[in-house]
């Protein structure tokens, strides 16, 4: 098991106003040996990332759409630019590309109104928690990519209901901030025995607030699988019930469901 020691969605500018470049790791990406690609949590949390360093602001919410494949990428080229906003909030657009060709689409917005009060409305379920759950290992990956980066414990699986709930913790003991929960969200389709090896159309990140290294609660609902996609959202939360993050996905569903 290979583990980074460095947060592996990080960009760096590139060399135009608003560019900035995800050099593409082993941590950063999944699939089997000969084929790996960018996770889709990691390039949302790249661009997210770009945003961040474009804006200098916190990021509130943000959306990408997957246009394209990334095998073989060595690195990710993502471009953002302001389109709009106030004073409080930047309202932004991005892309990213791999070789010239599209491959994501997002937006997002980033800021803070003051002054505020915080009121979290959402309460994290009765589960078991980290030490009580049932550690499982995630294979289907080459050697030192994304799965190798957490550790992964299931405190609920109820496949009738289409919920799951997870806990995670990143190895390296990174941050949990915009950025790794952004990476977290992307378990949306492991969720399921019937979409594991699906592909994902889209997600969507609300982010409510970070906190130290430590586990976090995914909790994963399905709401529909329909035309041969599944609609779904989850909530994360911190090992203190504090909730971090809301985010949400469409995918399309595997032609042969890979088994539990």
């Amino acid at each position: 098991m290979s583990v980074g020691r460095f947060p592996f969605w990080r960009v760096v500018p590139g060399q135009r106003s608003g560019e900035y470049i995800l050099p593409v790791m082993p941590p950063a990406t999944a699939g089997p040996d000969g084929a790996p690609h960018i996770m889709g949590g990691v390039a949302l949390a790249a661009i997210v990332d770009a945003m961040g360093l474009d804006s200098e602001l916190p990021l509130l919410w943000a959306q990408v759409q997957f246009l394209g494949p990334t095998q073989h990428a060595e690195e990710l080229v993502v471009a953002v630019e302001q389109c709009g906003g106030g004073q409080a909030v930047a309202q932004y657009a991005g892309s990213a590309s791999v070789n010239g060709r599209p491959t994501h689409r997002a937006s997002g917005a980033l800021g803070y109104r003051e002054p505020y009060e915080q009121t979290l409305f959402a309460q994290m379920p009765d589960l078991p928690g980290p030490d009580a759950a049932t550690p499982v290992e995630i294979s289907h990956s080459s050697p030192g990519g994304l799965p190798d980066q957490f550790e992964y414990r299931v405190a609920l699986y109820d496949e009738a209901r289409g919920m799951q709930a997870i806990w995670t913790r990143s190895r390296a003991d990174f941050a949990v901030d915009a950025g790794w929960l952004a990476i977290i969200s992307d378990l949306f389709l492991g969720a399921h025995s019937a979409s594991r090896g699906g592909s994902s159309l889209d997600a969507m990140f609300r982010f409510v607030q970070g906190t130290d290294p430590g586990w976090v609660l995914s909790v994963i609902e399905f709401a529909a699988f329909d035309r041969g996609v599944v609609h779904g959202s989850a909530r994360h939360f911190a090992e203190d019930g504090r909730l971090l993050a809301i985010s949400s996905q469409t995918g399309v569903l595997p032609r042969i469901p890979r088994g539990a």
